[in-house]
């Protein structure tokens, strides 16, 4: 009877403390300052805006054609990452290499994109090849892509429409 009551007692002071007292922190990459995901945030959905007006990649007819979507895309998603630099933190320093590299991993995902236009344009059956990050074989998008979620700015991770 007593160890039963116990073991209530902890599992109602467990639950209380998960409650009341227990602060998770932040996620890893996630920031604390949400001046920059609101701002990124409105330029993604911007940029996204203008993405969706496209014909989707994978509905194109020929290479050629998909190859001049994904190009003009492209453009699209070059002039998001200029908009976004402005916007990055200089402060703390942790925080601003974590954006810079994030800014840096569209670029490098862009670049992969501009490659494969190019392999479009002499070869109907070039595939889209990502560049691989740190021990990740899923490709620089799944990076990308986590940091965009953790931050909750959606309309900035990658558009998918190359995979």
């Amino acid at each position: 009877m007593t160890s039963t009551l116990l073991a209530v007692a902890v599992l109602l002071g467990s639950w209380v403390y998960v409650l009341f007292f227990y602060d998770p922190g932040l996620l890893i990459d996630e920031l604390a300052d949400r001046t920059f995901p609101t701002a990124a945030e409105q330029v993604c959905a911007a940029a996204k805006a203008e993405f969706d007006q496209l014909q989707p990649a994978d509905q194109a007819r020929n290479a050629q054609e998909r190859a001049d979507v994904v190009a003009e895309s492209n453009d699209i998603l070059t002039r998001m990452v200029a908009d976004l630099r402005p916007l990055a933190p200089t402060s703390p320093e942790q925080v601003a290499s974590g954006v810079d590299e994030w800014l840096d991993d569209w670029e490098t995902y862009i670049g992969d994109r501009r490659l494969y236009v190019e392999e479009l344009r002499i070869d109907d059956e070039a595939r889209f090849l990502e560049t691989v990050k740190g021990s990740d074989t899923k490709g620089i998008s799944r990076a990308i892509n986590s940091f965009a979620q953790v931050n909750r700015m959606e309309s900035c991770m990658t558009p998918g429409d190359v995979s």
